[in-house]
C-alpha cells in the first residue's frame, strides 16, 4: 500500500476492521446510486423540462421556454417554436374585458384560423396565480391539416393575456404536453412598477 496513503488515520482503522468498512463503504454507494435513480424517476415521471426564463418588457410577462425550442418577440407578441416546428406557442397581451367575454371572443379569433372545428368546452383553472379559462379544438388549416389548438385567456387588468397553442393533431401528447405546460404554468404578469 502506499505509505503515504496507509499514514492517513482512517485508512488505518479501516485496516482494522475490514468487515465493518466494507459494510459501510456499500452502503454509502447503495445510498447514492438509490439517492440517484429517485432522482431521475421524480423527473421523468414529472415530465420536468429543462428551460430559460424569456421577458417580454412591452407585453409585461415572463415565462419559462424549453431548452432547444426558439423564441421571437414582435412588440408585446412572442412565438415559441418547437425544434421540429410541429408545435408553436404564442403569448401577449389579450382582449379587456371579463375573462369569460374575454376568452369567448379569443377562442373564436383563434378558431375563426380553421375549417371543420370540433371544440372542446372550456374549462377554468389558474395559470400562476391567475383565474384563466381554457378552450380547446381541433380543425383543420388552409392545406387541410389537422391541428390540435388551445386558446388561454388569462386574467390580468387592466387588460388580461392570451396563450394559443398550436400543434399537429398526429403530435404524441407525452412528447407535446410536458414543454407547452412548462410554457403555461410559468407564465407570469410581470410585477407594476
Amino acid at each position: 500500500m502506499n505509505t503515504l496513503i496507509s499514514k492517513l488515520p482512517w485508512v488505518s482503522r479501516l485496516q482494522s476492521r475490514p468487515i465493518t468498512s466494507l459494510i459501510g463503504v456499500v452502503a454509502l454507494v447503495l445510498a447514492v446510486v438509490c439517492g440517484v435513480i429517485a432522482l431521475v424517476s421524480r423527473s421523468s415521471v414529472s415530465g420536468a423540462v429543462d428551460a430559460q426564463e424569456v421577458v417580454n418588457a412591452a407585453g409585461q410577462y415572463r415565462f419559462d421556454a424549453p431548452t432547444g425550442w426558439s423564441t421571437t418577440q414582435q412588440g408585446r407578441t412572442t412565438t415559441v417554436t418547437s425544434p421540429d416546428q410541429t408545435t408553436v406557442i404564442t403569448l401577449g397581451v389579450g382582449r379587456a374585458g371579463p375573462i369569460p367575454v374575454a376568452g369567448t371572443l379569443f377562442f373564436q379569433q383563434v378558431a375563426g384560423n380553421y375549417h371543420d372545428v370540433q371544440v372542446i368546452p372550456p374549462e377554468a383553472r389558474q395559470v400562476g396565480p391567475q383565474p384563466a379559462l381554457i378552450y380547446g379544438g381541433i380543425g383543420n388549416n388552409a392545406k387541410n391539416t389537422q391541428i390540435r389548438f388551445l386558446a388561454i385567456t388569462v386574467q390580468n387588468d387592466p387588460t388580461n393575456y392570451g396563450i394559443a397553442v398550436f400543434t399537429a393533431a398526429a403530435s404524441d401528447p407525452a412528447v407535446v404536453l410536458p414543454p407547452v405546460n412548462q410554457v403555461v404554468e410559468s407564465f407570469r404578469a410581470l410585477p407594476k412598477k
